[in-house]
C-alpha cells in the first residue's frame, strides 16, 4: 500500500510525491473522509460573504424542524432519552465550529449508529431523520465536540436549499471549475472511480485490503452526498485548494472568498476555556487551530480524515503540507 505527500512553500509546490506499488500514481484518486468539512465550510463561508445566508442565524431558519430538537442521553440499557429542552437553539456558527451538540459525544455516535440504512439515501433524506430523531448531546454552545456526519450534513443541506442545487453541483460549479479542480467530487464517473487508491485497513500487523463496494465512504450510497465525509479528490486538486486559501481566497486570479472570509475561517473560533477544547487548540470553521503549547507551530490550520487525509496550512509562513493515504 502507499499514498502521496506534497510541501507548498510561498504559493510553489517544491515537494509532490506518490509511493507504494503501482497503483499509487500522480494521478490517482483518494477518498477524503471528514477533509470534506473545509470544502464545505467554503461552500456556507461564500454563501454567507455574499449576503444569501446567516451564520449566526438558527439553523430553524432553514429547517423548521431544528426549532424542535431536546437534549438527549443514552441509558444504561442503550435508551435514548430526552431530557428536556436546550436554553437556545443550535445555530449554523455552533455546527461549523462543532459546539452545537447535534451528533457528537456517545450520545450521537449512539443515534447515528442505529439509524436506519433507508434514511441514508441522500442528503435531504438523512437531514430530515436528523430532525426528527437525533437528539442534543450538551446545550448548544457549553461545550466543544466533535460531529463526524450530523452537524456537517445539515449545512450541506442548507446550502443545497439556499442555492437550488444539489450539493455536489453547488461546489463543482461555485469552487471546484473555477478552481480546475477537476478530480473532487461526490459523484465520480466510472473511470475516476478506477483511479481511486486501495483502501486499507491494518489486522493482525499486516495491512489487508478493504473492499468498499462502489462507495465513497463504508455504508453510505454515493446518492448520499455527506457535507462531512464523502468527497474524493486527488493531490493536484487538494494543492490547488491549499494555494487558494493561502492566497487569501484567490488563486491563478481567480476569486472564490473573500480574503477576510478566509482570515476567519482560521481564527480561533470559541473562548480557549470552552470544555472540550483540546490544550494549545481551537476550532476555526471547518478547520481546527492552533493557539498554545502544541505539536505543531502556533497558527498552523489544520484538517484530518479518518482514512489517513491530512490538510496542514500555516497562513503567516506561506507553507502547506497534504498527506493523502487510503
Amino acid at each position: 500500500f502507499g499514498g502521496a505527500a506534497a510541501v507548498i512553500m510561498d504559493g510553489e509546490t517544491v515537494f509532490d510525491e506518490s509511493f507504494g506499488d503501482e497503483r499509487f500514481t500522480s494521478d490517482s484518486l483518494y477518498r477524503l473522509a471528514s477533509v470534506t468539512k473545509i470544502f464545505t465550510a467554503s461552500a456556507v463561508m461564500q454563501l454567507f460573504e455574499q449576503g444569501k445566508l446567516d451564520i449566526t442565524a438558527p439553523v430553524s431558519a432553514y429547517l423548521p424542524q431544528f426549532g424542535h430538537l431536546t437534549l438527549g442521553s443514552v441509558a444504561p440499557d442503550g435508551r435514548i432519552c430526552s431530557t428536556g429542552m436546550p436554553p437556545r437553539e443550535i445555530t449554523l456558527f455552533a455546527l461549523l465550529t462543532h459546539t452545537a451538540g447535534l451528533g457528537a459525544d456517545e450520545l450521537g455516535n449512539r443515534e447515528y449508529t442505529v439509524m436506519p440504512t433507508e434514511a441514508k439515501t441522500s442528503l435531504a433524506s438523512v437531514v430530515d431523520y436528523y430532525g426528527a430523531h437525533f437528539h442534543l448531546a450538551f446545550a448548544p454552545g457549553s461545550k466543544a465536540a466533535y460531529s463526524g456526519f450530523a452537524g456537517y450534513d445539515v449545512l450541506a443541506r442548507i446550502v443545497e436549499l439556499v442555492s437550488g442545487m444539489t450539493f455536489n453541483d453547488y461546489l463543482q460549479t461555485n469552487l471546484f471549475a473555477p478552481l480546475g479542480m477537476t478530480d473532487t467530487t461526490f459523484q465520480p464517473t466510472d473511470a475516476q472511480y478506477a483511479r481511486l487508491v486501495p483502501m486499507h485497513q491494518r489486522i493482525s500487523g499486516e495491512d489487508r485490503e478493504v473492499n468498499f463496494r462502489g462507495t465513497l465512504y463504508r455504508g453510505m450510497p454515493r446518492s448520499y452526498e455527506a457535507g462531512g465525509a464523502s468527497l474524493i479528490s486527488s493531490m493536484h486538486d487538494v494543492l490547488r485548494f491549499c494555494k487558494m486559501l493561502l492566497g487569501g481566497g484567490e488563486l491563478d486570479g481567480v476569486r472564490v472568498l473573500a480574503p477576510e472570509t478566509v482570515a476567519r475561517m482560521f481564527a480561533p473560533a470559541l473562548d480557549d476555556a470552552l470544555d472540550g477544547l483540546p490544550r494549545g487548540e481551537n476550532h476555526g470553521i471547518g478547520c481546527f487551530t492552533v493557539t498554545g503549547q502544541h505539536r505543531l507551530p502556533k497558527g498552523t490550520v489544520y484538517s484530518h480524515g479518518a482514512y489517513g487525509t491530512h490538510i496542514l496550512l500555516s497562513p503567516d509562513r506561506s507553507f502547506a503540507a497534504v498527506f493523502l493515504k487510503n
